[in-house]
């Protein structure tokens, strides 16, 4: 009885013991699962983190620079500018201290061209020109010689309006990795934990993946590219572009036309002054010309009434026609009369606001002499303030 009853509880405790093995065992499995997902998970994290950090930095860089960074060769960390569009990340040129940064890779839009017409965003030129109104009040685009942030907007502005060409940086179509679908300022990538990079970014060519290009067996990278817009707007380019450039140049350029065309006026004024007083004088001899033709009219009137009356009536129509003239000349009298009024009143009204405008003498309160005046006060002002504005830059 006893043999048995010890029999019976080993046995019981074999297979609690199985039992207990096995739960052990799924919940290991369970576990180990769980760890890996946990781990791959907070790879990719940590992936994406990175990414966003390096993204932060180079915007941090062209601000402070007011261009982006060329590529770095391998091993390096440092940018090189003869590489061209393409290579690793500059980390240590932009400050990014972190050894994963090194696997980044990296590119940059590099489109160089005519001054003007440069988009190559890794360097930093001169390129707005803004209208100015030099020497003889002729409007021109004069370079001031400041390489700054407004100059970099101007290459993205550039850029954005160029025509597509696969030689330079860009990304592709999301369903179809091997057609350009747009330009972008610069991209960054990389490749997934213990992989090597899988798309486009895996060559030489200025091209990576769209980040929207989903994972597959040969394609788990990771890609982050700032649009040429996208990076426009981060910069604030469009309120300080308009500002700092062509509101404040073309305020100084509208103060000088302002300027010359009021000395114009003035000008102008003075040749209606003489045409006025032309004008009276005309009238006054046109009144004379009606008083001697009303006093020749009368006298040939009388002439005709004694013929007719020493030739019994045969040159009577005389006296009638006569009378017409004398009529006539009364007319233009009364004519003359009131044009000599109207040319005074003109004359006067010229003369008053022609003093108004030459008044630099003895200024007029009022007059508009005193916007020619502020004119020409705020005309260097302006423009010096338009130069300080492009001077600075964006920041």
């Amino acid at each position: 009885m006893i043999a048995t009853s010890v029999g019976r509880m080993r046995g019981f405790s074999l297979v609690e013991l199985t039992v207990t093995l096995v739960a052990i065992g799924l919940v290991s499995l369970v576990l180990v699962q769980f760890l890996g997902t946990a781990t791959l998970q907070r790879s990719e994290a940590a992936g994406r983190d990175l990414l966003q950090r390096a993204d932060d930095a180079l915007l941090a860089f062209a601000m402070v620079n007011s261009r982006l960074p060329c590529p770095a060769a391998p091993g390096t960390g440092i940018e090189d500018c003869a590489l061209g569009q393409v290579g690793l990340l500059p980390y240590r040129t932009i400050g990014l201290p972190d050894a994963g940064a090194r696997r980044i890779r990296y590119g940059v839009l590099r489109r160089p061209d005519d001054r003007k017409l440069d988009a190559d965003l890794a360097r930093a030129i001169d390129r707005f020109d803004p209208m100015q109104v030099l020497g003889g009040g002729l409007a021109t685009e004069f370079p001031l010689g400041n390489a700054n942030g407004i100059d970099l907007c101007w290459a993205l502005r550039t850029a954005q309006a160029a025509p597509t060409d696969a030689a330079f940086l860009h990304v592709t179509r999301p369903d179809a990795p091997t057609t350009l679908a747009d330009h972008v300022a610069y991209a960054v990538a990389l490749p997934a934990p213990g992989r090597s990079f899988g798309g486009r970014q895996a060559t030489n060519a200025p091209a990576f993946d769209s980040p929207r290009r989903r994972a597959n067996p040969d394609h788990a990278d990771r890609v982050l590219a700032v649009g040429l817009d996208q990076l426009w707007t981060r910069m604030r380019c469009g309120e300080t572009l308009a500002t700092a450039s062509h509101a404040h140049f073309n305020a100084a350029a509208a103060i000088t036309v302002v300027h010359t065309a009021l000395r114009d006026y003035r000008s102008q004024l003075a040749i209606a002054l003489k045409l006025a007083e032309a004008n009276v004088d005309s009238g006054a001899a046109a009144l004379l010309n009606g008083v001697a033709g009303t006093a020749s009219a009368a006298g040939g009137t009388a002439d005709t009434i004694s013929e007719g009356l020493a030739s019994t009536g045969i040159v009577a129509y005389r006296v009638a026609l006569g009378v017409v003239a004398t009529i006539a000349a009364v007319a233009v009298t009364a004519t003359a009369g009131a044009l000599i009024a109207a040319s005074v009143e003109a004359r006067d009204k010229a003369e008053e606001v022609h003093d108004c405008v030459d008044s630099s003498d003895n200024p007029i309160p009022g007059c508009i002499v005193e916007l020619i005046d502020d004119a020409r006060a705020l005309e260097p002002v302006i423009l010096q303030n338009a130069q300080t504005a492009d001077a600075i830059g964006l920041y």
